[in-house]
């Protein structure tokens, strides 16, 4: 059995396994083992980690950290540690799915080739970069203007689409509308279970079926829809979609994928799109691997340009300082500690000063007493996941020695959060930003 993790808190159930008895669970994908305190529990991931580690010598457990240097954003595992691991898995799995099927044992040179497809895909993609650029910033100029973006992907590539928009939820502190994907020609009904997902709320919409019904009526011309297909789907299906949302907004874009060989018809599915990102694929010559192959390359390079394309529209917005992102939402332990560690780096303030302002905007207006101070961290969270600009407010309150209200004016004034806070860090009166030292010189 396998677990994996992208830094975050693991659940209990998580960790229960894999403390009371981690020979049930021999490998585990860690990218950023945290040593955060975790609530509830004795051990931290990182101690955890490193039992898994001891067992490893004896070959009783196995641990992968497919770290790759710093993200570009701190702390945004879903990039590089999250292709990582995506290629990681999908080549081991695929070796070991060939060895069960044909009862021979996978090579080295086998592995090596499979991850050698995944470095082409790496080159593919981005060779594509001035046209991926274009649709990040008409991302952004459709974000700016309070519209929407949509990612409609077929198959297993409206899955991506889906994960990449909800991943904004908690990354830079977005509305789940902002960014949303939507799955189409889902023959396996995966997101039409109306009792398992719609009743939940609108957020958890991702079907066909709900883009037909609650978003394309509601199309606007400042809203940017980008369809992602292969030439192997329904593209008369494609066709008749892109019509009806041509109808309501401009902004289309495609991200189609095809084969040496293959072509989009000119007329008229073509013409319909101002611009298309075309990504061409060699053809493969493995007997076995081939179209899985094909398919996780496919994956990955939709992954790439779509996290491209909604981390460039927010940095763009003005939701990142440095590479730090000062608008995420605190909806877990990590985001919490992440966020206190933040408000400690730019304001050069104590962390018990920088917890007392970070508990304060939280549960703003109530004042904070010494039942809430001495309350568990989940309780902070289940107040903060709601509310929005929780660390600038927060910093601001420090860097200008103000009240929350007063913060709250400061940032309201401010044409972007990123503005706001480098305002504070380098303008006049800011007393607190001139104890930055380093931090401040690296602004200027």
């Amino acid at each position: 059995s396998m677990a994996i993790t992208m830094g975050h808190a693991q659940g209990p159930g998580y960790k229960k396994v894999l403390v009371s008895d981690p020979h049930n669970l021999p490998t585990s994908f860690s990218v950023g083992p945290r040593n955060d305190p975790i609530e509830d529990w004795s051990s931290t991931f990182r101690q955890i980690a490193e039992r898994m580690q001891k067992l490893q010598e004896k070959q009783e457990a196995f641990v992968l950290n497919p770290a790759i240097g710093p993200e570009g954003l701190s702390g945004s595992s879903r990039m590089k540690g999250g292709s990582a691991t995506k290629i990681l898995l999908e080549t081991l799995l695929l070796a070991a799915h060939k060895t069960v099927d044909r009862g021979i044992a996978a090579s080295q040179r086998c592995l090596l080739e499979i991850l050698r497809t995944f470095e082409r895909a790496h080159q593919v993609t981005y060779s594509q970069s001035t046209k991926i650029a274009a649709l990040m910033k008409q991302a952004s100029s459709s974000l700016e203007k309070k519209g929407r973006v949509y990612l409609v992907g077929w198959q297993t590539l409206g899955i991506i689409a889906i994960m990449d928009g909800v991943e904004c939820i908690h990354t830079f502190g977005a509305d789940f509308q902002d960014v949303r994907g939507f799955l189409i020609g889902d023959h396996s009904d995966m997101f039409n279970q109306k009792a398992e997902l719609i009743n939940q709320g609108p957020q958890f919409c991702f079907s066909q079926e709900d883009f037909l019904t609650s978003i394309l009526p509601s199309l606007t011309e400042i809203d940017t829809v980008v369809f992602v297909f292969t030439l192997d789907d329904n593209l008369t299906e494609v066709q008749t979609l892109v019509e009806q949302v041509k109808e309501k907004t401009a902004n289309i874009q495609a991200l189609a994928h095809s084969t040496v060989g293959q072509s989009l018809p000119v007329n008229p599915l073509k013409k319909l799109f101002p611009s298309i990102i075309s990504i061409m694929w060699p053809l493969l010559f493995f007997e076995y691997e081939g179209n899985f192959i094909q398919k996780f390359q496919h994956e990955l390079s939709t992954k790439w340009i779509l996290n491209t394309v909604s981390t460039g529209a927010h940095v763009l917005l003005g939701k990142i300082l440095q590479n730090h992102m000062l608008d995420l939402r605190i909806r877990n332990s990590k985001l919490f500690w992440r966020a206190l560690a933040m408000l400690q780096r730019f304001s050069g303030q104590p962390k018990a000063r920088c917890i007392e302002t970070l508990l304060q905007v939280i549960h703003f207006p109530q004042p904070l007493s010494d039942d809430i101070r001495a309350s568990p961290i989940s309780v902070h969270i289940q107040t903060a996941h709601e509310k929005e600009q929780v660390i600038p407010i927060a910093l601001l309150s420090l860097l200008f020695r103000c009240s929350i209200l007063e913060a709250h004016a400061h940032l309201a004034a401010a044409p972007s959060v990123c503005e706001a806070v480098r305002s504070a860090l380098t303008g006049p009166g800011a007393s607190a930003a001139r104890t930055l030292g380093s931090t401040r010189a690296a602004l200027l």
